[in-house]
Order: C-alpha cells, then sequence, then structure tokens
C-alpha cells in the first residue's frame, strides 16, 4: 500500500513535472501539494497521498505510515544533494522505447513428455511450487543445522574394529525387501516402490487434432477401460509402428491436459543426449498386459501410492533420474534390472540412455 501510495501521488503530479528526469524532481514538494505547503522541510499530507492514489486509509494506518514515508523522502533528499549537472540519463524510455528484450517463442521437441513430468500444470503452463518461507522455514531450520553437528560427532567416534564392520558392508549393496534393488537412498526406493509402472499395449493410436507432434492411444493395462495417454512420439515413431505395441507406462502420475485431452499416464521411452532418437521400452512377449514390472530379484512390492501423493511427494521426481537403459539396452532403475513375468524390459537400440 505505502509503495502504491508513493507511486500513484508522483504519477498525479503536473505533466510537466512527470517529464523531467528522475534525479530533479524533489519528492518533499510532490507529497506535499497536498497540504499546500512547499519546501524541504514540509511534512506529507498523508490522507491526501491517499486520496490521489485512491487508496483508503484508517488514522491508525496513517499513523504508521508517517515515519516510513518521511524516512523514504530524507533518502530522495540525499539523493538530490549529488551533483549530476550535465551527466546525461542512461536512457529515456519515452525516447527509445524500452531496453528489455522482447519474448521469443521456441517450440522444443517432446514438449509434451516435459510437461508431462512437472509435478504440477495450468494449460501450457508449469506451476512453480511454493516456497518455503515463516513458520515452515523456521521448523525446517533445526534439520539443517543439525547436519554440522552430526558431522562433527561422526569425526569424533571411535573407529568400529575391522571384524564388527565387515557384516555391514557385505549387506549394503542387498536389495531390500520389497524389490527395490540399486543403489539409491532408502528415501529414493521407497518412492521407486510407491510408483506403478505397468505393462500396456496400445490398442489404437491417432495424431492428435490440436499438436502435430502428438500421439493420442488407447492403452490396455488390464483395466476396465483402456487408458487415453498422450504421447510426443510422432517425431520418433511411425504411427503405422504404434498399434499393437507392448510399453510400460507410469500409471500412478496424476492425469493432465495436454492440448484439450486429458493424458492419464505417461508411456517410458529411452532417448539418447542430443534428443534425436527417442523409442518406447519394451517388455518382452510373453509379459502379461496389467503386470506390476519390478526392480531388482524380488518382486515383491507393497501397494502403489495414489496419483495425488505420487503429484504431493513429488515421487515420480526422485525416481526418474535413476531410471536408465544399461550398455546392454536393458532398463534399469540404478543398475536393478526392469523386470517382468517374461524377463526384463529392454530398449530396441540404445544403451546407456536415460528413461522418461
Amino acid at each position: 500500500m505505502l509503495r502504491q501510495m508513493l507511486l500513484r501521488g508522483q504519477a498525479a503530479r503536473p505533466s510537466s513535472l512527470r517529464n523531467a528526469p528522475t534525479c530533479g524532481f524533489n519528492a518533499r514538494n510532490i507529497v506535499a501539494r497536498g497540504s499546500g505547503q512547499a519546501g524541504s522541510d514540509a511534512k506529507p499530507d498523508i490522507k491526501e497521498l491517499a486520496r490521489m492514489a485512491q487508496i483508503g486509509i484508517t488514522e491508525q494506518e496513517v499513523a504508521d505510515f508517517s515515519p516510513k514515508i518521511n524516512s523514504i523522502l530524507d533518502w530522495f533528499g540525499q539523493l538530490q544533494a549529488v551533483d549530476v549537472s550535465g551527466v546525461p540519463p542512461a536512457i529515456h524510455v519515452s525516447e527509445r522505447g524500452t531496453p528489455l528484450r522482447q519474448d521469443q517463442p521456441h517450440t522444443y521437441e517432446a514438449r509434451a513428455q516435459l510437461l508431462a513430468q512437472a509435478p504440477s500444470t495450468d494449460g501450457a503452463y508449469v506451476r512453480v511450487p511454493k516456497t518455503t518461507t515463516g513458520a515452515d522455514a523456521e521448523a525446517a531450520a533445526p534439520a539443517s543445522t543439525s547436519a554440522p553437528a552430526a558431522a562433527a560427532a561422526k569425526a569424533k567416534a571411535p573407529a568400529a574394529p575391522a571384524a564388527a564392520a565387515a557384516p555391514a558392508a557385505s549387506t549394503s549393496g542387498a536389495a531390500p525387501a520389497g524389490g527395490a534393488g540399486g543403489a539409491g537412498s532408502d528415501a529414493e526406493r521407497d518412492a521407486l516402490l510407491a510408483m506403478d509402472f505397468r505393462v500396456g499395449k496400445i490398442i489404437s493410436c491417432e495424431r492428435h487434432p490440436e499438436a502435430d507432434s502428438l500421439y493420442v492411444e488407447k492403452i490396455d493395462i488390464g483395466e476396465a477401460e483402456p487408458r487415453t495417454i498422450v504421447s510426443g512420439l510422432v517425431k520418433y515413431v511411425p504411427i503405422e509402428q504404434m498399434t499393437g505395441r507392448l510399453v510400460v507406462i507410469a500409471a500412478n502420475l496424476k492425469p493432465r491436459n495436454m492440448r484439450g485431452i486429458k493424458s492419464a499416464g505417461m508411456v517410458l521411452a529411452a532417448s539418447d543426449d542430443p534428443k534425436t532418437r527417442v523409442e518406447p521400452i519394451a517388455p518382452p512377449a510373453g509379459a502379461q498386459v496389467g503386470e506390476r514390472v519390478w526392480f531388482g530379484d524380488s518382486r515383491e512390492q507393497p501397494a502403489p501410492a495414489v496419483p495425488n501423493a505420487v503429484e504431493k511427494k513429488k515421487l515420480w521426481e526422485v525416481v526418474a533420474p535413476g531410471l536408465r537403459t544399461l550398455p546392454d539396452k536393458v532398463a534399469s532403475w540404478r543398475g536393478a534390472h526392469m523386470m517382468t513375468s517374461a524377463g526384463p524390459v529392454t530398449s530396441e537400440t540404445l544403451g546407456e540412455s536415460r528413461i522418461a
């Protein structure tokens, strides 16, 4: 409110003053106009400033704002004491136009897949999560500041005997219960176990009516009705190679509107670094449509998280960086094979590539 009063009060002065260089006007003279006073010692009429700015104000707010506005005017007074005679202004917007560059829209490859990975979208825009502030920041502070103390305590602790340390080392690489192998942290493995990756079969595929780079697929994943999923694969896979294809989908992502069509999942695909080749990863022939894939040696998994929890806890964002194909083109998470009842999931041609 205070900033609005000052800015709008300045905008309300005569055009001759508005066109003057910024360093040339006397701030106290401007804000004192409401009281009819002039001079560097005149006190501003806060009520008149509020009226000029079309802002309602109470007596208590007048009392609160007066010292703040006076301090701002004192700062302007110090600024005006600087001798700038003979120094031309760096830029006049009215004469030279805006110094800001014009926005240039760009269309990116695999745009649909990028949007599908965003934790929250509103149409074509990505919603930015709120930053931690206020009480939340204070609550988080003890955890962040405890790390140095823990490190110091660890440094002071005596070293464990070699014989006692050996058993722990021998089990550190073992896959935890639930089948999530790989070298990720406990939190990452928990996130992986909460994801629902399923074998699907594309039963129909057509071009998106509003987007040249998107396919709209109907995919059977063993549910009562096939899922509608939108994928940015037009540039990479001919449409005649889509129908009948076995794929792996992320089935518990929150549905998203993709250019007017709601997409209820994401087809996982491997891609090379320059993004010149993208191909859906493929379950082996004989894999059961609708079966949930797993990683590592054990097929046992807890129930997957519901879509809202996946989005709220950003589980996909935790898991996605660990998904890659190995040199032998087997899909994996942190080195643990992505498995089905008929064997591992693979990429046809792309080894050592990211999966998304």
